[in-house]
């Protein structure tokens, strides 16, 4: 005996597959559909038992939560940069104005005077100088008061 199956196309009504990953949505109504489906063309001899609906079922649960939870610790990891740079910037801010010490990028010491504190866009804070010169916060050195000797002198 042979069977013929009729399982219709599980294409959702904005055009995307329960199986694609573009512009997927994994809600219930792929999965039900599916589902509805399989009910409906399974051999009368041979019925899908309950276990593997179980499976299936605990299967679809686990990979709603891992969405929801890879969701959330996008939006905490957004966060936590939105605090980094916010926090980076205040350090900064105390250098406003002030003279520093830093490594250039051939390992010699330079000096000047910071004019402006602003986050590039690859997330690090950076001090722009006196002259145009910008430097990576991470590569200040030393800081000094504008005008002050840097050796005291004896009386």
């Amino acid at each position: 005996m042979t069977t013929t199956s009729n399982v219709s196309s599980t294409t959702s009504t904005n055009g995307t597959s329960v199986l694609s990953t573009s512009q997927a949505s994994y809600g219930d109504n792929p999965f039900l559909k599916l589902l509805t489906e399989q009910l409906k063309n399974q051999t009368p001899l041979e019925p899908v038992d309950n276990e593997s609906f179980m499976n299936q079922m605990a299967s679809y649960t686990t990979m709603q939560e891992q969405r929801d939870l890879n969701g959330n610790m996008l939006k905490l990891l957004d966060y936590q940069g939105v605090l980094a740079r916010a926090q980076g910037l205040s350090q900064g801010s105390a250098l406003l104005g002030k003279e520093i010490n830093y490594a250039d990028a051939d390992g010699k010491t330079a000096s000047g005077t910071v004019q402006s504190i602003y986050v590039a866009e690859t997330g690090d804070v950076r001090l722009k100088l006196e002259g145009g010169k910008e430097v990576d916060l991470r590569s200040v050195l030393g800081i000094t008061q504008p005008g002050t000797a840097s050796n005291t002198a004896t009386a």
